[in-house]
């Protein structure tokens, strides 16, 4: 009992007193807190805009960095582990997804009809991060599902948000709006070879531009996306080699996606000889 309490008094001052990197090596203990602070979030009477929106975040955050980091590993051990790993990780997208829809139907009620092209509302730059958190979650909702053409059928609306957010204001992020797209696009069916490529390339640029290179997650979308799959393998491992070797600066914007990004490298890595035919 003493030791669950310990846990518990640890998880309520994690974000500020536990380096994030401890974090990462305990899985159970990330997995513990992110369940508590959604259900603390979730527990709110009549919550504010910025509640909602936290709640939102912050189950993306866990379905990306937590479950579907931990189910791409499972899976190739325990199949059966990996996809109910993939079936939490969809459940918990799908509804900040539906929350996020909420947020801006209640203010625009036509936006249903503007994801799918069918109207038109003018947006500003305090929407972007509601755009950016929605596209994410839709983004989540489709590579959870492991190709469900139900969730498939979404993946222009993720265009259509980060399109517009770009649009408002490329900077947003420093570069956060760019690796999003950079995802998005390595996702599309329309694109393959040298148009993949030089599209992904385009939105690489932008991204590593704009953070300064100080984000890991482009060099570890591209090696992922581009390099691995075009047995590119020198590349693959320079890219993620100089992942690995970044700084990661305590409490700055990029340090836990970094420390994720380090952390999916390591384990890429050990997995080359099964990547590449050469």
């Amino acid at each position: 009992m003493q030791y669950i309490c310990l846990i518990l008094v640890v998880l309520f001052f994690l974000p500020s007193c536990v380096p994030k990197s401890f974090l990462l090596e305990q899985p159970k203990l990330v997995s513990m807190y992110f369940d508590r602070k959604i259900k603390n979030l979730e527990s709110i009477p009549n919550p504010i805009k910025d509640d909602r929106r936290q709640l939102i975040k912050t189950k993306v955050e866990y379905g990306f960095g937590v479950i579907m980091e931990q189910s791409d590993r499972l899976i190739e051990k325990d199949y059966t582990a990996g996809l109910a790993g993939y079936k939490k990780a969809n459940l918990i997208f799908s509804e900040a997804r539906e929350s996020a829809i909420s947020l801006f139907t209640e203010r625009e009620p036509d936006f249903e009809n503007w994801l799918r092209n069918k109207s038109q509302i003018q947006f500003h730059r305090e929407d972007i991060f509601d755009l950016y958190w929605l596209a994410a979650a839709f983004g989540g909702s489709i590579k959870s599902s492991r190709g469900n053409p139900f969730e498939l059928i979404n993946l222009p609306y993720v265009e259509r948000l980060l399109t517009t957010a770009i649009q408002l204001d490329p900077t947003w992020g420093n570069g956060t709006l760019y690796s999003a797209m950079m995802s998005y696009t390595t996702s599309r069916p329309d694109l393959s070879g040298e148009m993949l490529r030089d599209t992904v390339d385009f939105y690489y640029k932008k991204a590593v531009e704009f953070s300064d290179s100080l984000d890991a997650s482009p060099f570890l979308t591209y090696a992922e996306s581009i390099h691995k799959p075009l047995q590119e393998r020198k590349e693959f491992e320079d890219k993620l080699s100089f992942v690995l070797e970044m700084d990661v600066i305590r409490n700055s914007e990029y340090e836990l996606s970094n420390l994720i990004a380090k952390n999916r490298a390591e384990w890429l890595l050990s997995n080359t000889e099964e990547y590449f035919l050469e």
